[in-house]
């Protein structure tokens, strides 16, 4: 993809797919319970693109915001290349997310019209008189040709943060798409056609793959649930390539099989969306062999603010970082006075670039407070080596402060999930009327283990020390996700301190 620019409509890369390799498969789905629903080819996928564009930009100016709420189909595939076709501006709506959070989105964005599913429509709530299926025949449209659109226009307003308040609109451009898509062609460059297998929500990360797989000529294999059993099936049968997938499935991909699979033609799965702890990257690479990957990023940053190869990730000493910078991503590190730290000093992470977001949505005074001078302050906590690789270390916000003590819950996780038959680890705070906030930890056990928190509380003691030993570790079946996978620590401390039971506890 030596050709990409800036300036290029990021919709494109599959018109120009399409016309070189129009008889090749561009997608398949498979349903939950695993069967496939369909196949369809670059040329057929095209004339629905092209109808289904033709309909929306009869209808609506350019830049009209039209939502898209269904799981990983065929149908949500051909709407999504449709609505960039047509001009519009894309709001996604993720399935997982429920309709309370997606009633929230459609409030704030105002879509003209919100495209779904059939099992979607029920669940949204608020003006039905814009929620339409997504049409599966329409008129022929052979001559359409794509809306013109510049690279500064928005492509997509995306919602983020609703797990632990009101989610934020967040206006990414064409030219932060493009800029991820280059950032990820130059960190994981194709020798060929790509089949990426789509278990995460395309309205999640794995849209972000949508456009390089079909750029190669290659396919999508959609998948209406991430079950486990399913996709290590599909890793062979369909002769996967790539993929993308939280640590939580990854995780739970390794434990079906001990023995290393046989998987010939993958290349990688890259995790992102949420840390990968070390033990878990070990039981992934016994399982998949060096062929892990990483990525590093946010919805105000696209996926690429830095990323970790296969081989990168292979090295002990890299296996707690993040990457190194994109290609056209500018990283640093600052201190609380927006001063910049040396190698190796930790502070904030800050990126700029064309990556970066144009702002949130009807959200003047937090855009200011995020994009200060041309740097997008990520809230995360971490350092730069020499080589300019990344290492995280936790989130500003996440910050416990114990006795006067600063306390970084990544710290505590990295150091639990090191003990035997620990599994996943969580650090919260809890007010405290001795400590003004006490450090704990709810913890969950690897099959055929039984923790004991006095065992696991001694031995993390003596990595850690008195002052970062966790006042509490709790033992708990599985620990508490949001939509896209990611352990809440407000989730998990509520799961061990149910709200309604909370006060009594609190001055303990």
């Amino acid at each position: 993809m030596s050709e990409l620019s800036l300036s290029t409509q990021p919709v494109s890369l599959f018109g120009r797919a399409a016309r070189r390799v129009p008889d090749h498969g561009a997608a398949a789905e498979y349903d939950a319970s695993g069967r496939m629903c369909a196949r369809i080819s670059y040329s057929a996928l095209a004339t629905r693109v092209q109808s289904l564009a033709a309909h929306l930009a009869g209808r609506f100016v350019p830049g009209t915001r039209i939502a898209l709420a269904a799981p990983n189909t065929i149908d949500h595939l051909a709407a999504w290349l449709a609505i960039q076709s047509a001009g519009m501006v894309w709001v996604p709506l993720n399935p997982s997310n429920g309709p309370q959070t997606n009633r929230k989105a459609i409030e704030k964005a105002h879509p003209a019209l919100v495209l779904a599913s059939a099992d979607q429509r029920g669940a949204l709530t608020g003006d039905c008189k814009i929620i339409e299926p997504i049409p599966e025949v329409l008129r022929p449209a052979p001559g359409f040709e794509p809306v013109t659109r510049t690279a500064f226009d928005t492509m997509a307003i995306k919602f983020t943060g609703g797990s632990t308040g009101e989610p934020k609109g967040v206006i990414q451009s064409n030219r932060s798409v493009m800029a991820n898509i280059i950032n990820m062609d130059e960190r994981f460059p194709a020798s060929g056609p790509v089949v990426f297998l789509a278990c995460a929500p395309l309205p999640h990360g794995a849209s972000h793959f949508i456009l390089p797989t079909l750029a190669s000529g290659g396919r999508l294999v959609l998948t209406h649930k991430p079950d486990p059993n399913l996709l290590m099936r599909l890793i062979t049968e369909e002769a996967v390539t790539d993929s993308f997938m939280p640590p939580t499935l990854l995780a739970r991909l390794s434990a079906l099989s001990p023995d290393p699979v046989k998987a010939p033609a993958l290349r990688r799965i890259i995790y992102g969306a949420a840390p990968l702890p070390v033990e878990q990257y070990l039981r992934a690479q016994r399982t998949f062999g060096n062929r892990i990957a990483g990525l590093y990023g946010q919805t105000e940053a696209p996926m690429t603010i830095a990323a970790i190869t296969e081989a990168e990730l292979a090295d002990p000493a890299l296996m707690n970082s993040v990457g190194r910078a994109g290609k056209l991503s500018t990283l640093a590190v600052v201190d609380n006075e927006g001063r910049p730290c040396g190698v190796g000093q930790a502070g904030e992470i800050v990126v700029r670039g064309p990556l970066l977001m144009d702002g949130y949505l009807d959200d003047i005074g937090r855009t200011a407070s995020t994009l200060r001078r041309g740097w997008l302050h990520t809230g995360d906590l971490g350092h730069i080596d020499d080589r300019g690789y990344v290492f995280i270390t936790g989130r500003a916000s996440d910050m416990i402060i114990s006795g006067g003590f600063n306390i970084h819950p990544a710290e505590i996780e990295s150091a639990l999930a090191s003990l035997p038959g620990v599994d996943e680890v969580c650090a919260f705070g809890v007010p405290d009327g001795q400590w003004g906030e006490r450090m704990e930890v709810a913890v969950t056990s690897l099959r055929g283990f039984s923790l004991q928190p006095d065992t696991l509380g001694g031995l993390a003691r003596d990595i850690l020390g008195p002052v970062k030993t966790p006042k509490a570790i709790h033992v708990v079946s599985r620990l508490p996700r949001n939509p896209v996978g990611k352990v809440t620590r407000a989730a998990v401390r509520n799961l061990v301190y149910p709200p309604a039971a909370e006060s009594g506890k609190l001055g303990s």
